[in-house]
This record gives C-alpha cells, structure tokens and sequence, in this order.
C-alpha cells in the first residue's frame, strides 16, 4: 500500500462527505472530492489516482452507472472502487453493485479500523495488477521487438539465399543454381519420360568489343543480352549466366524441334536489337547450341547434356558464328571424334553409376555405321579451346 494513496471520492452530502474525508485522512491517504460524475470523469481522466470511493446518496445518481463510466476512464490500469452504502443492503441490490465493477462494499458506519484494512485490501490487489500490468507491457515489448528482429532476420536470410543462386551483373540465375536445377529437371525427365533440351548462349567477339568500345559497354551488352533471352524464353524456361560471355538455357518437356524455334527466335531478336554506344549501333551476334534428351542418345546424364550443347556451340562458332545448332545436327564422324574422349570409364562427364556407362555404350553401337564409315587415320578428337576472342 502507498505510504499517501490518492483516492477519489465521489459524494454530494457535504455532512456525510466531511465524516468520510475524514476517516480516509486518519487512515494516511490524500483524499479529492467530486459532488458528481461528470467532475469525477475529468479528475480521474488528468490524475494518477490509487482508489475511487463513491457514495450512494439515494435520488442523486445510479452508483452502478457511475462505477461502469469510472471503470471505462482508465482500461490502461486497474483502479479499485469502493461504495459506501446504507448500514442495511439488500442482497440483490449489493450483487447489482458488484456486478456493476465495484470492488468492495463498505456500511457507512464502518469504524476506522475496518476501513483501513478493506482499503489495504483494495490497494494491495491494485498493487499486484499494475505488477502484471508492468511485466505484460515489458513482454509484449519484447515479444515485439523479437518479432522485428524475426522478420528482418528471414528478410535476410531470404536476400542471401536471392544473391547466392542470383549473377549480381545480369540478375539471371548463376551457375551453381542452373546445374541444380538441371539435375533435378534431370531426374524428373528420366522418370517420367519428359525431354529435356539445353540451349548454350555465347556472345560473339565479347573480348573485342570490351577492347574498342570499353568494359561499361561490354557489360551493357550482357545485361542487354540477358533481357533478350528472358524475353524469348517460356515461363518453364530458366535462363542463366552460364560463363563469362555465355548465357544457358534448361527447358523441360521440349524436343528437338521445339528448342531449334526457340534458338532461331533468340537469333532474331538479337538481330533486331539496337546496341548503342554513345549514339552508334554497335553489330552484335550470338552462337547457339542445343542439345536433347533423350532424343540425342548420348544424353546419360546433365553434365553430357551440358557438354553435348557446348559442342554444338563450337559447331555453330565455326560455321561463322550469327547461328545455331543441334547437337544432332553435326556431321556423324565429328560426333564419334568428340564421343571417343568420353569412353574412359573415369571420365569426368560419367557419373558413379554403372547404368550411365551401360547407357552410353548403347549409344556408342548407334553411332556404329558412322564409324566404319570413317577413316581411322582421319577421325580425331575435335574439342577445341576455346580463345578469349570467342
């Protein structure tokens, strides 16, 4: 209990008042008067006050409407009521006045001892809701301030996980997501028979336009190249930074030629885009290559997808560049020529699985009639390297 509590009472008798400001003083609170409810409200609403006594004065005003407004004022905080009544209080009407918010009823004629200890009482209750209130307040503080620290740790976490799988120059995905994603695209198509095409994007004289038109107008050619591929692909496409000047492409559920439409509408599209640097229209060309599973029997696994599609792109480079090709497309005895590096059962391209090798020694007797076709002196392994004027 505080050592001066601030109690309000609420009385219109000045008789009766003056005894009950009284006995309020001898029990150690600071006691404050209002005749009516209207003044109550605005003392209440401007006052820290510890307890609320209101008379009930017959013919003046409703106790349990007065303790319900008082009651309203302040549902930030406990504040007890008390109402003296009459020394006799029928039990209806004291249960009316209970039920109304008041917290304690006290007889008029209550000796100062008594009243002091239901006082106490009253405050000691107040005391311990505004502790709960206290510690509430503290913790929905800190639940909150949890919450932020929650949210903006998972907006990080997903602003990390955004750049990690994410090229920072072209905003495409990077390398390490595309062959993520290609194996799983993978596995998904050998299950369920689906065909699964690869398209390899490299722009052509990268290194030569950076050497006369400068790096800021190589790097623009990139991202203008990598809008144009997002433009040409499907929704179910994905497209990614592959290398340094080359692009690729995984798209599920699409042949041979659904993909050749793709790469040929790419080849157009860069055709007709204007690269300007500082007002000049700068020709710039793209090669293609395209590989598919499982319509290209060597396809036994993403990496020889990946690597069968690359081939083709140096087909296409060689042609002249400003063109696309298939992995099927090319002469059968440069296919064998190249297929021959990958007949070491520790190749690189060969995954730990035996059934791959099973597999690509299938593909191999396919390719038989090419063979025999072929000079031996005359074939050689055809993967040339790539210069950096590629």
């Amino acid at each position: 209990m505080p050592q001066q509590p601030q109690i309000l009472v609420i009385i219109n008798d000045d008789n009766a008042s003056q005894d009950l400001i009284d006995r309020l003083e001898a029990c150690g609170a600071v006691v404050r008067t209002a005749p009516d409810c209207l003044s109550a409200m605005a003392i209440v609403k401007s006052e820290d006050l510890d307890a609320v006594v209101v008379a009930d004065c017959p013919g003046q005003f409703d106790l349990g409407d007065t303790t319900r407004v008082i009651k309203s004022l302040r549902t930030d905080r406990y504040l007890p009521v008390l109402a003296v009544t009459e020394t006799c209080v029928e039990a209806d009407r004291r249960s009316g006045i209970l039920e109304a918010g008041v917290d304690d009823v006290v007889p008029c004629s209550v000796d100062l001892e008594t009243l002091q200890y239901r006082l106490h009482a009253a405050l000691r209750l107040k005391a311990v809701y505004d502790q709960v209130h206290r510690v509430r307040t503290e913790l929905d503080h800190t639940l909150a301030r949890e919450a932020a620290l929650l949210k903006q740790l998972r907006e990080d976490n997903r602003a990390l996980k955004v750049r990690s799988i994410t090229d920072g120059l072209t905003a495409l995905y990077n390398y390490r997501y595309l062959m993520e994603w290609l194996k799983t695209e993978f596995k998904i198509s050998q299950r369920y028979g689906h065909e699964l095409s690869m398209v390899i994007v490299d722009l052509d004289h990268l290194k030569s336009i950076n050497d006369q038109h400068g790096h800021p107008f190589g790097d623009y050619v990139l991202k203008e190249a990598a809008v144009i591929l997002k433009q040409c692909a499907r929704e179910s496409d994905l497209v990614a930074r592959y290398a340094g000047d080359e692009f690729a492409l995984v798209c599920p559920r699409t042949g041979h030629k659904e993909v050749q439409t793709l790469a040929r509408r790419i080849l157009v599209a860069c055709r007709k885009h204007r690269f300007l640097a500082q007002d000049e229209c700068v020709p710039i060309s793209l090669s293609l290559g395209t590989a598919t599973y499982p319509d290209d029997p060597e396809v036994v696994s993403p990496e020889l997808l990946v690597f069968l599609a690359d081939q083709a792109l140096y087909q296409s480079k060689r042609q002249g560049r400003d063109n696309t090709t298939a992995w099927h497309d090319i002469d059968g005895e440069m296919r064998i020529a190249i297929r021959r590096n990958l007949h070491g059962p520790s190749h690189t391209l060969l995954t730990d699985d035996p059934r791959s090798r099973l597999e690509l020694a299938a593909a191999a007797r396919l390719l038989a009639p090419c063979a025999q076709a072929a000079a031996p002196d005359q074939v050689e392994a055809h993967a040339p390297a790539r210069t950096d004027d590629a």
